[in-house]
């Protein structure tokens, strides 16, 4: 079957950010976008950037790739419209930056720091105890528990917490279990898959993160690993996960 839609990762796939400046450094994906569209196949970038896309589009295109903010679906985008149409426009209590409560808001959403509807959890270089402990008693109080992802850790020059072990503490305090609608999930594949009107049989995603290529797998989807982030090959193989294509760089992958 051919491949007509490629999902794209960001960090440690095309782009690496420095820990101190925040700052985008290119990895890859100039060499392949082109083959990618000179084979016919459409590009879409599926980030779990809990941030405003505007931003995100404005790191791709400093660095030199050639992107449509179109292309660009972010967990932030998922996360505001998952909430707006399971709860409806809601009280918002996040963990996480000025830019991700701004993502947010663009559906109709309100940023509270009482009486939330739900718990948010994104991206937050400045967390403390304080924030903490105000998501678990919302929570407790009723609040639905929602992550934008589950990644483990950013793959930096040197890694970087994520924002999954801050929902699994969260979960672990309070006994309730977190929606997440990032990578992986269906909730972001689905929604990744319908934006862009394609198929699983013909799209492929193409990662450096094992997590988020597994799932894509159980969804029917191809899977393509990129050896320029968290997944070293002594990882894969004590995975006994088998992605349909390995490269070492995103540049080196052939359309099909």
């Amino acid at each position: 079957m051919k491949i007509t839609t490629y999902f794209v990762d960001v960090q440690g796939t095309l782009v690496r950010r420095d820990p101190k400046t925040l700052k985008s450094q290119l990895i890859g994906g100039v060499k392949a976008f082109e083959k990618i569209r000179g084979a016919g196949g459409r590009i879409y970038i599926l980030s779990n950037a809990p941030r405003l896309t505007e931003e995100v589009h404005k790191d791709l295109l400093s660095v030199g790739l050639p992107v449509n903010i179109e292309q660009i679906i972010t967990s932030a985008q998922v996360t505001g419209e998952y909430i707006a149409k399971k709860f409806g426009p809601s009280r918002l209590y996040v963990i996480g930056s000025d830019s991700f409560k701004q993502e947010l808001s663009k559906y109709g959403h309100t940023v509270v720091e009482e009486g939330a509807d739900v718990v948010v959890v994104g991206i937050d270089r400045q967390l403390t105890f304080e924030k903490l402990n105000k998501a678990m008693q919302l929570i407790m109080a009723g609040a639905k528990l929602v992550a934008a992802g589950m990644s483990r850790y950013i793959p930096e020059e040197k890694p970087t917490i994520s924002i999954g072990p801050i929902a699994m503490a969260l979960a672990y305090a309070t006994g309730v279990k977190p929606i997440n609608t990032g990578k992986p999930s269906r909730i972001m594949y689905t929604y990744a898959l319908v934006r862009a009107r394609a198929v699983p049989e013909e799209s492929a995603v193409i990662s450096d993160d094992l997590e988020d290529l597994i799932y894509a797998k159980r969804m029917g989807l191809a899977t393509v690993l990129v050896l320029t982030g968290a997944t070293t090959p002594e990882k894969l193989k004590a995975s006994g996960f088998q992605p349909d294509y390995v490269v070492n760089n995103i540049d080196e992958l052939n359309p099909w």
